[in-house]
């Protein structure tokens, strides 16, 4: 598989972004969201070298899972064009929200 595809959020993944770090940042602080967004940059540098680097979780989908922190798991998926980020979940979540 192609390195260097080009990585993209979907637009949940997007809003679950918005959430995480308005949650950290209200409960945690400022500098904590800003950690979280450095964590979240430095997986999407490595996913977009390394593509297949997750778990294949559902492989008829090729849907892929990272575990970027202790609770935060990434699912995504790779196409032809590009990687796209399709949820950043909270592990603290209800499993069947994934």
């Amino acid at each position: 598989m192609p390195t260097g595809l080009k990585v993209v959020l979907s637009k949940k993944a997007d809003k679950d972004f918005d959430e995480i770090i308005n949650y950290i940042k209200s409960d945690f602080g400022s500098q904590d969201s800003i950690n979280f967004k450095a964590l979240i940059l430095n997986f999407l540098d490595l996913i977009q070298t390394f593509p297949e680097i997750g778990s294949l979780e559902i492989p008829n989908k090729n849907l892929r899972a990272f575990v970027a922190h202790k609770r935060l798991k990434i699912f995504y998926r790779i196409d032809s064009h590009r990687i796209i980020i399709l949820r950043l979940f909270d592990t603290r979540q209800n499993p069947g929200k994934k």
